[in-house]
């Protein structure tokens, strides 16, 4: 049987600066222009995975709970 990795993707207007969006791009999450998630997206970092909201203090830290998890 083969683990395949959840679908991941992020807000557009989530990430909090440039560095930040143009690093998620470099890891290959594609970005959508609204997620419908603007609370979540105003308070802090989130990304949509397996088409549930995970919520972080940072990307790295919400990729690597998930690395952890499969």
């Amino acid at each position: 049987m083969s683990s395949s990795k959840p679908p991941i993707r992020f807000c557009i207007n989530n990430p909090r600066n440039l560095a930040e969006r143009q690093d998620l791009i470099a890891r290959g999450i594609p970005s959508k222009d609204c997620l419908g998630n603007c609370t979540a997206c105003f308070e802090g970092r989130f990304l949509e995975i397996d088409d549930e909201l995970v919520e972080g203090d940072s990307y790295q830290e919400i990729l690597e709970s998930v690395s952890k998890s499969e």
